[in-house]
């Protein structure tokens, strides 16, 4: 959901949006995003063979082949979506958490095909809960909470992969969750560690926030192009027969 929501907003943004305003206005997201790639390409020994932060024409990363394709595809492209995601952990934790979140991970779920669609449901709800929340505690004249809306607003849709990185994502995030279910069947409760267990409920609070402000950030633009047409349509015609 993350992905194509994200993808679907920035396709927008740069479509219909003047290209130098959205790169700027971006572009602290746009740093994340290519720095994590190349991160990951350096980590993993992956050639990379260009790189351009400041170019506003063509910015972004090009690499070779990795050395272990699928594998290494996969962590390159999803790079972008934990470090944006960590950025705002981070950036929510030095503004004291402006905004309460409630982050109770449902427990009841496991990896199964009923397992599946529940998470869903719990993730769907929390989406619409967390987005009630955010919106009734937003309060814009408090700096803190402006400074997190702009920066979840900037680094959500900064999440949005290349084109060619969809791909591997999903393939790969199918994979990721096809292990978990078989070491979740082998009896293997990955929720007794702590670790693991801060970072699920840690990334619980964040991916519903990103779901709600990307669902909403694509409603709102497909309401104002919708309402931009009409009014070109109906208004342009007018002046045009005249």
């Amino acid at each position: 959901m993350i992905i194509f929501l994200s993808y679907a907003t920035s396709v927008l943004w740069r479509k219909y949006i003047n290209t130098k305003t959205i790169s700027g206005f971006l572009f602290p997201g746009t740093i994340v995003h290519e720095l994590s790639h190349a991160l990951i390409c350096l980590s993993t020994g992956t050639t990379i063979k260009e790189l351009n932060l400041f170019s506003s024409n063509n910015t972004g990363i090009k690499y070779d082949k990795p050395k272990v394709p699928f594998v290494f595809d996969f962590i390159i492209a999803s790079a972008p979506i934990f470090a944006c995601a960590a950025l705002i952990f981070l950036i929510a934790k030095l503004l004291s958490n402006p905004i309460h979140l409630n982050n109770t991970f449902p427990h009841e779920i496991h990896f199964s095909l009923k397992g599946l669609f529940d998470l869903i449901r719990h993730l769907l709800d929390a989406a619409w809960v967390t987005l009630n929340a955010f919106w009734n505690q937003l309060h814009l004249g408090n700096i803190h909470h402006v400074l997190f809306l702009l920066a979840i607003i900037i680094f959500t849709v900064s999440m949005s992969p290349h084109r060619q990185d969809i791909k591997p994502l999903v393939i790969g995030f199918a994979v990721l969750s096809i292990i978990l279910f078989f070491i979740e069947k082998a009896g293997v409760d990955l929720l007794k560690y702590w670790w693991w267990s801060y970072c699920i409920k840690e990334l619980w609070v964040i991916i519903p926030l990103t779901i709600s402000v990307l669902s909403t950030l694509l409603f709102v633009t497909l309401l104002i192009m919708g309402f931009v047409k009409g009014f070109r349509l109906t208004f342009g015609h007018k002046s045009s027969s005249k």
